[in-house]
């Protein structure tokens, strides 16, 4: 008896574990780096370091640095994170001309390095936001708080 109890243990492990065989399962972990080669020159035309915008579309223009390859971010997100901890991601980013980020690294690969951004805040709550430059690159994530804060009245 003990014989069999054994025997069917054991195919019973081999088929669990043999069961999973053949799976396709991907690996969807990014991995986040910060980095601080970044900033917000205006926001709604203002340099303040805190801007008070109202609930509609807001405009934002800076630089962003992808350290990973010292260049210009390929992709560049903006994430704006309230009290509740609830993100909100604006992508579409465009590219804009930034000489004189190109001459104070002196590296011609940030030439293209400033960013405008368009954001429709309508559908965010009145309240503060935290600001995140988000730069995806393959597996990994490079993000840059701003030292700027985001009030929507």
């Amino acid at each position: 008896m003990y014989k069999r109890f054994v025997a069917v243990s054991l195919l019973a492990i081999g088929a669990i574990s043999l069961s999973g065989c053949n799976d396709k399962v991907e690996n969807k972990t990014i991995t986040h780096y910060s980095t601080d080669q970044c900033f917000v020159d205006l926001i709604a035309g203002k340099p303040d370091a805190t801007a008070y915008v109202q609930r509609n579309t807001v405009e934002f223009m800076g630089w962003a640095i992808d350290t990973s390859t010292h260049a210009a971010p390929e992709q560049l997100r903006l994430r704006l994170t309230g009290l509740q901890g609830i993100p909100h991601t604006f992508g579409d980013a465009v590219a804009v001309d930034r000489p004189d980020i190109a001459k104070a690294y002196n590296n011609e690969n940030l030439k293209k390095a400033g960013f405008y951004f368009k954001a429709d805040l309508s559908s965010l709550e009145p309240g503060g936001y935290g600001i995140i430059l988000e730069m995806p690159h393959g597996k990994s994530m490079l993000v840059c708080q701003v030292k700027k804060t985001l009030v929507i009245q």
